[in-house]
Order: C-alpha cells, then structure tokens, then sequence
C-alpha cells in the first residue's frame, strides 16, 4: 500500500478515534452522576444542576428543619425539610419574587424508613419564577418535603389546594376540572368520547416530574395511567370538547 494512502487511513484512524472519544465524553456528562465535595462531604448531584452550586439537605447529617408560617415558607442555601403528615392538605407552593437560582421540591412519602445520607427522594418539580407551580400531595403515610436552592435566600407561598373529590372513585363530565382523589389505588381509566382533546395531569405522592401529562390524547379513546404511592392524587383535567370520565382502580 502506497505512503498516501497509509497516511489517509492514520488521519482517518485517528478522527474516527477523536469523535468516539468525545460522544463517550458527551455521554458520561448526561449519564454519570456529579460529585463534588461540598463542606468535607462527598455529595452526588441528581440531575438538576451542579452540586456544588447548592446543598441537597438528605445528603446532610443534621439537615434544617423548615417551618409554615402564615402559608410561607422561607431558608437560605441550606435548604431544608418541611414535615408532611398523612392528613395535610395538598398544597400548591410558588415563589413569592424572583430568585437567583431555581428551588428543587422532593418529596419522601414515608419519613419513618427514609435514611439519611443513603436515600434519595422524588423529585416533583423545580420552580424557576413566581408563574411556576409545584403541587405536593400527601401520601398515606407520614411524609416529608425537601427544598434545595442554590441562592442564599429563598421565599415560598404554600396555598391549599381546591379540588371536587370523586364520588366512589369515580366522575364524568365535560371542560376543565380538578379532581382529587385519597386511598390505596395506584391506578385509575379515563375515557373520552367525542370530537376534541382530553389532557389529564397527575399530581401524586412521590410522582417525579408531575408537570407531564399522563394522558394526552384526541377523540374517542380509553387509557389507563397510574402513579408509585399511595394517597391524595390530583387530576387536573383539561378538555376541549366531547365527554370523559375517570374510574380509579380500587
């Protein structure tokens, strides 16, 4: 083989190697966890943003104990946990201004077998601005909600949520509507019939990334959506058109 093509064949070698090299790069960006040490302790960032920027308080030894007052809520760049008993209300928290950075809601369904240091709660949502919402729905159990932000002052407004409860886990109708439901399902069908579109959003204990619709579908249709623990769920109901109904599984 002549030198020209020997060389041809090293140049291509050694680019084919250059972009392999940088997609694994690319990858182990998106795909392995950061850790950072943060205050002499070695802390696992999970996906939401640089650890080092902020304390995610289930990784600390002795994490801040947050408290309600007058349907506020308020700490610094510690964060903090907030106790959330099986008969709270479900709430709806937004920020009260803008923020430097955007505050992590998670959530522990049940506070009695969570291990610091080792667990990790759900995380249900990040609110970004004052128009951002994150909806927290309490599980059968006694739980907790954490709060991290990476800004050394933050400010909540926590507000009862509104809701039409089902009638034996069941309901029809047309429109818009939020319905709640609280037992041991983890399930439940919703139908449509007629032309326009149902949108269903759940809103559940431990239900990460919540803001996605479970059910998002056109015209005549049957759906089932589930959820991963027990308790109060929220149905947000979004119609344009026709009759649906919801059945929960129980």
């Amino acid at each position: 083989m002549s030198d020209p093509a020997l060389h041809r064949i090293g140049v291509f070698s050694r680019a084919a190697w250059g972009v392999g090299a940088l997609g694994v790069m690319v990858a182990a960006f998106f795909v392995v966890p950061q850790v950072a040490l943060v205050d002499g302790a070695l802390h696992v960032d999970p996906g939401q943003g640089l650890v080092a920027d902020r304390v995610y308080p289930y990784y600390e030894e002795d994490p801040v104990r947050l408290e309600l007052v007058d349907g506020r809520l308020s700490g610094d760049e510690r964060g903090g946990w907030l106790p959330f008993p099986a008969d709270s209300e479900p709430l709806a928290f937004r920020m009260t201004h803008e923020h430097d950075d955007y505050v992590n809601v998670f959530q522990t369904a049940d506070a009695a077998s969570f291990e610091l240091g080792q667990d990790r709660p759900e995380n249900l949502e990040a609110l970004w601005d004052p128009d951002d919402v994150v909806y927290a729905t309490p599980a059968l159990t006694d739980g907790r909600l954490w709060f991290s932000a990476g800004t050394e002052s933050w400010d909540l407004v926590a507000e009862p949520v509104e809701s039409t409860p089902l009638v034996d886990g069941a309901a029809n109708g047309s429109g818009d509507a939020l319905l709640s439901y609280r037992g041991d399902a983890l399930s439940a069908r919703f139908s449509h019939s007629g032309p326009g579109f149902l949108r269903v959003t759940l809103y559940a204990p431990e239900l990460e990334y919540a803001a996605d619709p479970a059910v998002n579908d056109v015209d005549d249709f049957s759906t089932r959506a589930s959820w991963r623990a027990p308790g109060t769920v929220l149905f947000r109901i979004e119609s344009t058109g026709g009759e649906w109904s919801v059945d929960v599984d129980e």
